[in-house]
């Protein structure tokens, strides 16, 4: 993990960077709460459909003692790097989140 984590940190500060420029900052707590949401649902549907194709395809192939199709490997690779994706679109739209109450009327910040 430590051999890709300072990538992952690249690529958070760039979807933050992408993000930045095409929407403005969250305008409350409740906005960037339903962003972050938003993400994480993205996120688990992406861990749901791996989990599937890993706990249903794979096990009935490796239960079999099949080969396995690539096909199947290419769909499984798919999602864990969308997983990704939407994990690293996460962490962006949660720094998002808190550069964006340093903007917040001191009285908002306080609540």
């Amino acid at each position: 993990m430590d051999a890709v984590e300072k990538d992952v940190r690249l690529l958070v500060k760039k979807e933050l960077r992408a993000a930045n420029q095409n929407f403005p900052m969250f305008h409350s707590a409740h906005e960037g709460w339903a962003v972050i949401r938003e993400e994480m649902s993205e996120a688990e549907v992406e861990r749901y459909l791996l989990d599937r194709w890993i706990e249903e395809r794979l096990w009935n192939e490796v239960k079999g003692d099949l080969q396995i199709p690539k096909e199947d490997l290419k769909e499984m690779r798919y999602h864990a790097v969308r997983m990704a994706a939407e994990a690293i679109q996460l962490a962006a739209m949660i720094c998002k989140l808190e550069r964006s109450q340093r903007r917040w009327p001191e009285k908002i910040r306080e609540l």
